[in-house]
């Protein structure tokens, strides 16, 4: 009599749910493009009217400036808080043990940092309002607490990448990844670090869908 054999367990297939996070950090590497390019366009296009010494252009193209730099700031707050940090969240259900650290640093150093520079900042206004030295002082205080924080998630960033650079053999997310250390001290490097990082996200997404690299 024959032995009925038992079907091997499968393991389980996180295709969907790397494809998904590649898709989060996508999108959210052409916003930061984007807000970048915006941001540098407005500060230059400001610093040649400035020299024209036209007091009506001035006022004008500072205008233009604050509306620019606004809508930078919603695209990085979009970028950052709808696609970057649940892009790494979601890398976690495929490698815990990889992403769990950078998700983490993402999470604290973002989140808290910006809602410790609000509270900051309400005290700063609050200590102005009143005139009372003792209170914008507190409220500075807060703003480097919140600025800490900040650094704390930039180094979450940076782990991400090398983390996802060990993941799918990725030079180019290395050398993303020490843009963004040198970024720290030269901003353009911030800029390329995140044009690689849309690439070479599009690349292996492309990898994945084909076949060429199975997950």
């Amino acid at each position: 009599m024959e032995a009925s054999l038992s079907p091997q367990p499968q393991p389980p297939s996180y295709k969907e749910e790397v494809l998904a996070a590649l898709s989060k950090l996508k999108i959210a590497s052409i916003l930061l493009i984007i807000a970048t390019l915006i941001a540098s366009i407005s500060s230059l296009t400001l610093l040649s009217v400035i020299f024209t010494f036209n007091i009506a252009a001035i006022v004008a193209t500072g205008l233009g400036t604050l509306a620019a730099a606004l809508v930078g700031l919603i695209l990085i707050i979009i970028a950052v808080y709808v696609f970057l940090l649940p892009s790494a969240k979601q890398f976690t259900k495929w490698k815990p043990a990889e992403f769990s650290t950078p998700s983490k640093l993402l999470r604290i150093g973002y989140i808290w940092g910006i809602v410790t520079l609000i509270i900051a900042l309400l005290i700063m206004i609050i200590g102005a309002v009143t005139m009372n030295l003792l209170i914008v002082f507190s409220g500075i205080g807060i703003a480097i607490i919140g600025g800490i924080l900040f650094l704390i998630g930039y180094i979450g960033n940076i782990v991400y990448f090398f983390k996802l650079k060990d993941a799918f053999n990725s030079t180019i997310f290395l050398v993303a990844a020490i843009l963004l250390i040198i970024g720290i001290f030269i901003g353009i490097t911030q800029f390329i670090a995140w044009i690689l990082a849309f690439v070479e996200t599009r690349a292996i997404e492309n990898k994945i869908t084909s076949g060429a690299i199975q997950i």
